[in-house]
């Protein structure tokens, strides 16, 4: 397919959109996450393993698959096989393929909750989708710093001292996300001439924001990342912060047209812009798929006149009741669409160990019914329905035959849902996204923009598009779809190991999508 090319202002990301080519390795590409290949999905009252289907999990895939890349991932060992489904632990057994070469990092139970629950999502998440306060952490305790001490950061040392027991010779390092901030200042002190490359795939905040955790914890967090010769982010939304925060918060060097950073032992540290997409071609080959034809008969009913749909994880950050809230004052400007509109929302549940993510669906529900029961009796049925499952088939086919799709999250790295709803809308339909989600800077002159706490301009959004000519519905759509497929999931992988200076052969099949994810 050639040579392709972005520039995103200073950050220019390179990438050959051909299959890439293997050089004689040296050594193994190390994949490192906090998740290995695995889902947990909800199936007659319990949870199971499945083949994962979220972002993260699917465009690594493809390179995972490939004889000489190891994949490191966490896994814990809880007292007994109920604590594991209760609480969503991931065993070693839960994480056996044998298409990967699967390297799990057993964590202690006790230490696992800290560093996954306690730390990662619970304040990390939190922070970086600017969630303190409600359904968010409001303080950290001694407890917490406990968590961070004996969780989290221990954590990310067993890992890299699991790296190091292997016995594989690293030929470069691919850490993913959150979890893992510390992880590449410990695998250079380990392996200081290996190049690595971290990838944050969640928004990342600015200096005021990160004032909000202890002076300790942010050093760390910053000096971890600055471990690896290439620093990843989604958009320059969060590249930018990123260089900021360590000029201000570390005092380093750092160039912001050249776009690196002084790392403490005189290294410059690259920030690049890797944004994250989906497999075009592997989404249409779902679509041909005998689930999503069930789907679509099941559906049929639901969809055949007017239809707003959501397609996200049970989520704070994903702000569905202030989505909901709009919608209601949707039905209450507009008395002609009551009756012939319909807000299906496909809701993945999510963490649903942690009380925080408990509170969340129960205000959600709240919400919802607040909704219904005002227009219910006027409309003839529920205007809102919930479907609380991880159905990917079933998603992908309300994607396809909605007149809008609602992505009102409070932030988003990117939000891959968007894009696959780009791949697969054929009603046309038209795209409400937030302002403050990534894929708002890719796509946000053919969507329609609103701020996420906004509900009157929700209101006003959702009206705009239900009343949308189909010409313009039609343009908006084919531009979009153009932009997905300008950029895919290979693009984006492949131009992280180019960035490492590794040609990797992998063809890619992954799915990348938001919403299935459960564990994210």
């Amino acid at each position: 397919m050639g040579e392709a090319k972005r520039a995103c202002g200073g950050f220019l990301v390179g990438v050959s959109s051909s299959t890439l080519q293997s050089q004689s390795p040296s050594g193994q590409v190390i994949l490192i996450s906090n998740r290995g290949p695995n889902d947990f999905v909800w199936e007659q009252s319990r949870w199971v393993a499945r083949k994962a289907s979220g972002g993260l999990v699917s465009m690594i895939d493809p390179l995972a698959r490939q004889p000489n890349v190891a994949w490191f991932c966490c896994v814990s060992e809880p007292p007994s096989a109920e604590d594991a489904r209760d609480a969503l632990y991931t065993t070693a057994a839960d994480q056996t393929d044998p298409e990967h070469h699967i390297v799990p990092v057993p964590l202690p139970a006790r230490i696992y909750q800290a560093y996954y629950g306690a730390i990662s999502n619970e304040v990390l998440w939190m922070l970086q989708h600017h969630l303190v306060g409600q359904f968010g952490y409001s303080s950290l305790d001694a407890a917490r710093h406990r968590a961070w001490n004996e969780g989290y950061l221990e954590a990310n040392r067993r890992i890299a001292a699991a790296v190091r027991e292997s016995g594989i010779k690293p030929r470069a390092f691919l850490i993913q996300d959150y979890h893992l901030y510390p992880l590449p200042a410990l695998l250079r002190e380990v392996f200081p001439r290996v190049p690595s490359l971290h990838y944050t795939h969640i928004p990342f905040p600015d200096a005021a924001t990160l004032k909000l955790i202890p002076e300790s914890w942010r050093n760390t967090i910053l000096k971890g990342m600055l471990g690896a010769d290439v620093v990843g982010m989604q958009t320059l939304w969060d590249a930018r912060p990123f260089l900021g925060c360590c000029d201000e918060l570390l005092g380093a060097r750092v160039d912001y047209q050249r776009s690196e950073v002084g790392a403490p032992d005189g290294r410059s540290v690259r920030v690049r812009v890797f944004p994250a997409s989906t497999d075009p071609a592997a989404v249409r080959q779902t679509m041909q798929s005998h689930g999503v034809a069930q789907a679509r008969e099941r559906l049929a009913r639901r969809l055949e006149d007017f239809t707003i749909i959501r397609v996200d994880r049970l989520d704070p950050s994903k702000n569905q009741i202030i989505g909901f809230r709009a919608f209601g004052r949707l039905l209450e400007m507009r008395p002609d669409l009551r009756g012939r509109l319909r807000f299906l929302a496909f809701l993945v549940p999510s963490r649903t160990d942690l009380s925080v993510y408990r509170d969340y669906r129960e205000a959600v529900y709240a919400a919802i019914r607040l909704v219904n029961q005002r227009f219910a009796d006027e409309c003839g049925f529920d205007p809102i329905e919930v479907f609380y499952t991880n159905d990917r088939e079933q998603a992908l086919a309300a994607m396809s035959r909605c007149d809008v799709l609602l992505a009102n999250s409070r932030e988003d790295g990117m939000n891959l849902v968007v894009k696959e709803w780009a791949v697969v809308s054929e009603r046309p339909g038209v795209a409400i996204i937030t302002e403050t989600a990534g894929v708002a800077s890719e796509m946000g002159e053919d969507a329609l923009l609103v701020s996420p706490l906004d509900i009157e301009g929700g209101a006003l959004a959702m009206a705009r598009a239900l009343d949308m000519p189909a010409a313009e519905r039609l343009a908006r759509l084919d531009r979009l779809r153009a932009q997905v497929e300008s950029w895919t999931a290979a693009h984006w992988l492949s131009a992280q190991l180019e960035a490492l200076g590794i040609r990797q052969s992998a063809k890619h099949t992954g799915h990348g999508d938001d919403a299935p994810d459960s564990r994210s």
